[in-house]
């Protein structure tokens, strides 16, 4: 019969391991919404390659990197917490 810590940890490790597919999740989530481009910003983009440089296209562009890094990163600490949960003891 497992003592009563061990039946803990390992419901902590659980935890964790569902903690880190939910931020997997997300990350992922993240990284799309970040990577999908509405019609305006489309149409912004190919202003832009036919009348020179467009500030607006810039700033999507921009807010499409910074939602992507996010999500990487959501990816990256969900995979983590998932090493630790399934970490053989």
């Amino acid at each position: 019969m497992a003592r009563h810590g061990e039946s803990e940890g390992g419901r902590v490790m659980k935890w964790v391991n569902v903690t880190g597919l939910i931020f997997n999740l997300l990350g992922a989530g993240v990284i799309a919404a970040g990577v999908m481009a509405s019609r305006a910003s489309i149409d912004r983009v190919m202003a832009s390659l036919y009348s020179g440089p467009n500030p607006a296209a810039q700033a999507d562009r921009r807010r499409q990197s910074h939602f992507a890094i996010l999500g990487l990163g959501l990816l990256c600490i969900g995979f983590v917490l998932q090493i630790i949960g399934n970490w053989p003891r």
